[in-house]
């Protein structure tokens, strides 16, 4: 079907109803029939777009991946000093982690991990990983001009301090929120990242 092919909106249903079906369902039990239907389009016109359903899967796991750390990707962007940013990057991580499509990313994953081993990899690589990268280079850069910081900081070390800041921040958050525990107060939650923050620039 040449026509349904080429329309990207085929191509949004098709991701969508993906997402739906694989953070409901997992992967074994959703089934492309199941996708064609919601998403309503043939079972051939999700195979015009994707090779087979872990194509599919991979390709959902991606994008919920890029969707949801996007608003991690600014540090080095932000205006202010260092404090500022990272008190606002804090918030943003906190939030992003307990955020509820956050959480069914990370239970799919983890679930998925035994079959795809390597999309375990490349989650961490596009999330996490890409984080501690950007956080890393923001305290080298800010380091150097004296900002916030006492010393500069060389790569290696900055790295050491930016996933200790964001194992920090994940503390016991994201668990409670996965076994369903009552989440901290904003209130406290804020006072919380604020105490990470200033442990990161006393530590370092």
């Amino acid at each position: 079907m040449p026509g349904e092919r080429a329309r990207p909106d085929k191509h949004a249903a098709i991701t969508r109803a993906a997402s739906e079906m694989f953070l409901a369902e997992g992967f074994d039990r959703a089934s492309l029939d199941q996708i064609a239907q919601r998403a309503g389009v043939s079972k051939q016109t999700i195979y015009s777009h994707f090779a087979d359903k872990e194509a599919l899967f991979r390709a959902i796991c991606a994008e919920l991946t890029e969707k949801l750390t996007i608003p991690l990707r600014r540090p080095a962007l932000e205006t202010g000093d260092l404090r500022g940013v990272l008190l606002r990057l804090g918030e943003d991580t906190l939030a992003m982690m307990t955020n509820p499509a956050s959480l069914d990313l990370h239970r799919l994953v983890l679930n998925a991990a035994a079959r795809f081993p390597d999309l375990g990899r490349a989650a961490f690589e596009a999330g996490g990983n890409r984080m501690i990268d950007d956080l890393a280079t923001l305290l080298t850069q800010r380091s150097q001009v004296g900002d916030g910081l006492a010393s500069a900081v060389e790569d290696g070390r900055a790295r050491i301090l930016a996933e200790q800041f964001v194992g920090m921040l994940r503390g016991f958050h994201q668990t409670r929120a996965l076994l369903g525990v009552e989440a901290m107060p904003p209130r406290e939650a804020r006072a919380y990242v604020a105490s990470c923050v200033d442990l990161l620039l006393r530590g370092a």
